[in-house]
């Protein structure tokens, strides 16, 4: 490109515009799995800053772009979902770099691409100065819903823009994203009980004048809260493990109980 305004830049490819990116939700919990229940603490943010967020699942309501939250209790799994807008979109405007000027020498005092844009074909008035010269693309952000126009002009050292590239043009709507964080509440496990002997005295088994057995003497001690076994005789008499009671007598079988309950 020379320092003459007959000498412009002829771009080898008209730019090209894609589609707009929808913002990035975050959204956290302060844990996601629990026994028995839990109070969530929901914690979130959007990048860029949406205009407007909703709350689903969960919970419901109007939230602001950022915040935390601490919700009530909860005793089942439970999801929750924030949805939020950008009303305003972007658009990614493409180019091929020139290597030429128009007589045909080598172009060697590229300055800069401008990206000029607007609603209308005939009028594009807004600009945007890439200063990179090896830039072959930049993001047009801020964007208002409808059909926009982009056309794209080399400049040289001396500030002398080349023609216009081909127009390129895009629907522009704005866009949305959500985020959900899943909660697991596990069931509280019933609690372990143990048999242990809440009394001291031991007895020996006998069977009874109508054939059952029924509790005998007793014939020893054992210390209380010991373990007793699952196996029981009448009422809470469980047997015990013979070595740990204190024999005062000879039992009159294998079988030795003692009062038990569970702990």
């Amino acid at each position: 490109m020379k320092n003459s305004v007959l000498f412009f830049v002829l771009f080898l490819a008209a730019g090209a515009v894609q589609a707009q990116t929808a913002g990035v939700v975050t959204l956290r919990a302060n844990a996601t799995s629990a026994t028995g229940s839990m109070v969530p603490v929901l914690t979130w943010s959007t990048s860029p800053v949406a205009n407007s967020c909703s709350a689903s699942g969960g919970w419901s309501g109007t939230k602001a772009a950022s915040g935390t939250q601490t919700l009530s209790s909860i005793s089942a799994s439970t999801n929750y979902t924030l949805t939020c807008s950008w009303t305003t979109g972007s658009a990614r405007v493409n180019w091929t770099i020139p290597t030429t000027n128009t007589n045909g020498s080598a172009l060697t005092n590229l300055a800069a691409f401008r990206v000029y844009y607007g609603t209308s074909s005939t009028s594009m008035s807004q600009i945007q100065e890439i200063n990179d010269i090896s830039s072959t693309a930049t993001t047009i952000n801020s964007l208002a819903p409808g059909n926009w126009f982009f056309k794209v002009r080399a400049v040289n050292a001396s500030q002398l823009e080349s023609a216009d590239s081909g127009v390129a043009s895009k629907a522009v709507t704005g866009s949305s994203a959500a985020s959900t964080v899943n909660i697991t509440i596990s069931a509280t496990p019933p609690p372990t009980t143990t048999l242990r002997t809440i009394a001291t005295p031991v007895y020996d088994v006998i069977r009874g004048s109508t054939g059952r057995w029924v509790l005998g003497r007793v014939v020893g001690t054992v210390p209380v809260g010991r373990a007793c076994r699952t196996y029981y005789l009448t009422g809470d008499y469980y047997g015990v493990l013979t070595g740990i009671v204190t024999l005062t007598r000879t039992p009159r079988g294998t079988t030795l109980v003692a009062h038990c309950a569970r702990s």
